[in-house]
């Protein structure tokens, strides 16, 4: 490894093992979200006993440590905060102001992260996507907004002209990553410019965490050889259909994702199926619920596309031509559609010509378990869409509220248990809603039979190692140590261990200090 003051990265061409360090940066320009204010400090990002600057009254700090290194980035917005107070900058507003003033009054113009011994990135060297943002609507009236306020926030500095504002703008909503607390919930944005070089696959061999502002990149799988142009993380939450993940990208990101998992035939049969109704059987069941039931975009692979429809369709002839498929599609210029022609996709994302849908009026006739033969008949099928419309609307509802109810939560699972396959995306939401919910309110076992029911979920769309996956083993484990159930704390704890030890490293605090000292107190509790 090679240490810099601002980056360490991994200097060598040889085998990764999973774990192994890839990259940790210092942003080069964040914010703390303001629903975070006054909880946790500017700097840092810790969360902590905060004081409140004196000068403007609305940026805290943990001490005077982090006060004094904030002050050369803060000073020059203390003055303006205080002069709009009490109004409260939006927080792309204040993130794009301290990139301007770090391009203006700053190292920005020079500033360089090295990712080899050789090689960096520069401010300059970041994609602002600027033909498709000047297509993007919904964009542009963000710009238009941020324009406004930073007109009345900005008295003291002369901004860039129109287009190259945007070229700011674009740089930074496209290249900015979501700060993460220990429990990855989100807590601030920030760039960093040698991490923006790692692409997108939603079947990632990579995972960004952050501990505290600083990001760290680690390897979750064994690679032959290092390699920079084929590290992958997630830009994205992962628990969704293909379609779902494709179109989010597509709206952030501007490329249609084609990667291995996007074009996976398993996954694609559990997404949306039934459970088989005999009861000992595990197959999914495909029943068409909704119509122009979209479940992922296929630009590319004809041979694919016709899989896919063989699976929607209810058809057993897939196998045959799944044999020819090379399993290894990648996130790359042969399978990603993205620049200006991602912009003339999302224009006919809700016609049928690039998705496989469902809308055969007699598609659902003679549903049956492709595995045990078990028919699905007509009232199956009711209940069955009848669930999947609640699910549906239920999390539409609790993403528009930002809370779950727990009372909600346990109405929509009885719904689904028995009918949705335990695979199913939406009982696998509602699960994760329920779960959170029922720790909210303490009702402690309520929170271990949905954890229980989870575990199998985040497997299936996470990946086994990922930090969602090893913090939910480490939620449950802590459930059990407190109901004193200690063998299965012990086993959980372990679990957790084993992921966070690759996905997070043996300093993290995270690792470290919550971690460690609950599966000591489990291991001398249950001997």
């Amino acid at each position: 490894m090679i240490e810099q003051t601002i980056n360490t990265f991994k200097n060598t061409d040889s085998s990764v093992k999973a774990g192994d360090l890839i990259l940790t940066e210092e942003p080069f320009a964040y914010t703390l979200s303001s629903k975070e204010t006054g909880n946790r400090c500017d700097y840092c990002l810790q969360k902590c006993k905060v004081r409140k600057c004196s000068g403007c009254q609305f940026v805290h700090y943990c001490g005077k440590s982090c006060q004094r290194a904030a002050w050369d980035d803060h000073k020059w917005e203390c003055a303006n905060l205080k002069k709009v107070a009490p109004k409260v900058i939006p927080d792309a507003a204040r993130m794009l102001v301290k990139i301007i003033n770090r391009l203006k009054r700053g190292d920005g113009t020079s500033y360089k992260v090295f990712y080899t011994q050789t090689s960096f990135r520069m401010w300059k060297d970041l994609m602002s996507h600027y033909s498709d943002l000047k297509k993007d609507k919904k964009r542009m009236e963000h710009f238009t907004s941020l324009c406004g306020v930073l007109y009345d926030f900005l008295s003291d500095i002369s901004l860039p002209n129109t287009v190259d504002l945007m070229g700011l703008y674009g740089r930074m909503i496209i290249n900015s990553f979501t700060i993460l607390d220990m429990d990855m919930n989100s807590i601030g944005s920030g760039v960093y410019i040698a991490a923006s070089i790692i692409d997108h696959s939603c079947n990632p061999n990579a995972v960004a965490t952050f501990d505290g502002k600083k990001i760290i990149v680690r390897a979750i799988v064994d690679m032959p050889k290092f390699d920079w142009k084929k590290i992958r993380i997630s830009y994205i939450d992962l628990m969704k259909t293909p379609l779902d993940r494709q179109k989010e990208l597509l709206q952030n990101y501007y490329f249609v994702c084609q990667c291995e998992k996007c074009l996976n035939i398993e996954q694609l049969k559990y997404v949306h199926a039934a459970k088989c109704l005999k009861k000992e059987c595990d197959n999914p069941v495909n029943v068409h619920w909704q119509k122009n039931c979209k479940l992922v975009i296929v630009e590319k692979c004809e041979r694919i596309r016709r899989i896919h429809e063989s699976i929607i369709n209810g058809e057993n002839n897939y196998d045959e031509e799944l044999e020819d498929i090379d399993g290894d599609i990648q996130n790359g210029d042969d399978n990603t559609i993205e620049n200006g022609v991602a912009s003339n996709i999302e224009n006919s994302v809700n016609e049928s010509g690039g998705e496989i849908i469902c809308d055969d009026k007699n598609v659902n006739e003679n549903v049956m378990c492709s595995k045990c033969g078990t028919k699905y008949p007509d009232e199956s099928i009711g209940v069955f869409k009848e669930a999947m419309s609640c699910s549906e609307m239920i999390l539409l509802d609790m993403k528009n509220s930002s809370v779950a109810y727990v009372e909600v939560c346990k109405c929509c699972i009885e719904k689904q248990k028995g009918v949705l396959h335990p695979l199913n995306v939406f009982y696998a939401q509602i699960l994760e809603q329920s779960f959170d919910a029922f720790v909210n309110v303490q009702l402690w076992q309520k929170a271990c039979v949905y954890a229980e029911a989870l575990l199998p979920c985040f497997r299936f769309y996470y990946g086994p190692l990922h930090p969602l996956l090893g913090l939910l083993h480490l939620k449950y484990g802590k459930i059990l140590l407190y109901k004193m159930d200690l063998k299965k704390a012990v086993q959980q704890l372990k679990s957790a261990e084993k992921i966070l030890k690759i996905t997070h490293g043996d300093t993290h605090p995270l690792y470290k200090e919550q971690l460690m000292p609950l599966l000591h107190q489990a291991f001398i509790e249950n001997s």
